[in-house]
Parts: structure tokens; sequence; C-alpha cells
């Protein structure tokens, strides 16, 4: 992902402070980097959590989760082209709001077919299933957020939508208070396992 981002070309006898004018130049480059970085980092712990229940496969679901994987491998192209229009402008955010959307819409489709399917491990409590369905279908709803404050507000609030998650996180994981409790016990006995 960073290679996204360009050294600055100067000449070899500019001065250091053309050197700092350059870097801070890039600065949205910088944090869209960051940005993205974390943002597909939550979405690689939440993959890798889920797998942690898929107990079987199929290639339904291995191709299910190849057209995931396309839409986290744009992330890095949406993100750079939002933040090289910082302040935001509105196809851009558009662009990176549908992907953080579509890579939310294909992790949902993926569970929900394991779980239709019977590929969960079979003492998983529906609770459980539950709680990471909403979870899961968090995401895109904050995507389109993004995308509506954008069209009826500004492009530029739109960063709002994505402050809400770790909030209405917190909301979902209190409603399923016992359920999250279970799951986490579930993951340490995973864990202690391999």
């Amino acid at each position: 992902m960073i290679i996204e981002i360009k050294v600055p070309h100067l000449d070899h006898n500019a001065q250091d402070r053309e050197f700092w004018f350059a870097l801070v130049k890039l600065m949205p480059n910088f944090f869209g980097y960051f940005f993205s970085f974390f943002v597909i980092g939550a979405y690689w712990v939440g993959h890798h959590r889920i797998y942690g229940y898929i107990v079987r496969w199929d290639y339904g679901l291995v191709w299910r989760n190849i057209l995931f994987l396309m839409a986290i491998a744009f992330m890095p192209f949406s993100t750079a082209f939002f933040s090289e229009t910082f302040p935001a402008r509105f196809v851009p955010l558009v662009l990176y709001a549908m992907n953080f959307s579509v890579a939310g819409l294909l992790e949902l489709w993926q569970w929900r077919y394991a779980v239709k399917k019977g590929m969960i491990d079979e003492e998983l409590n529906p609770a459980v299933i539950n709680y990471f369905s909403w979870r899961m279908t968090l995401l895109p709803i904050v995507g389109f957020v993004a995308i509506l404050i954008g069209f009826f507000i500004n492009p530029v609030f739109s960063g709002f939508a994505f402050l809400m998650l770790p909030l209405v996180q917190k909301i979902i994981k209190a409603r399923f208070s016992e359920e999250v409790k279970e799951a986490e016990v579930i993951e340490d006995e995973l864990k202690t396992e391999n």
C-alpha cells in the first residue's frame, strides 16, 4: 500500500526546507495510508475471527472469499483517491465508501453462506451467530451513511460516519453481552488448541 505514495523528486541541491514542504504536501497521502492500513487490519481481524468458527468449507465459500479479497485489494486505490482530494470531494468519497461497504457486504455474505450451509461449529450458540451478523451488517451501513452525509450535507463531514463505528460496536456488544462472553471463551479455547 505504501508504494502508492511516491517519493518527492527534488533537485540534489534542494534545501532541507524544500524537503519538509514536500513531505507536508504528502500528509493527506500518509493519512490515507494509515487509515487504509488500519481499516484493512480491522477487516482482517474480523475475517480471522469468523473463520475461527468455520469448520468446513466448499468452493462456494472459497469463491466468496476471493471476491471479498478483491474488494480488500481495491481499498488502497480507493483510499488514495479519497485522500488525494482532501478536503473530501463527493466522487472519491463515494468510491471509498462503496468499497468499504462492498467489502463488508461480501464478508457478511461469506458468514451467512457458511451458517446456511452448516459449515460453522455445530455447538456455536445461535445468539453468537446473530452477534457476528449484526457486527458485519454495521460496516456497509456506515459506508452508506457516509455517502448520504456527503450528498445531503458535505463530503467533508462524511468522516463522522466512520467515527460512529466504535460507538455502535459498543452498543451491539452490550446488547449481546452474554453471547460476546461466550464467543470470547470459545476463541480462547481455539487458541489453546492451536
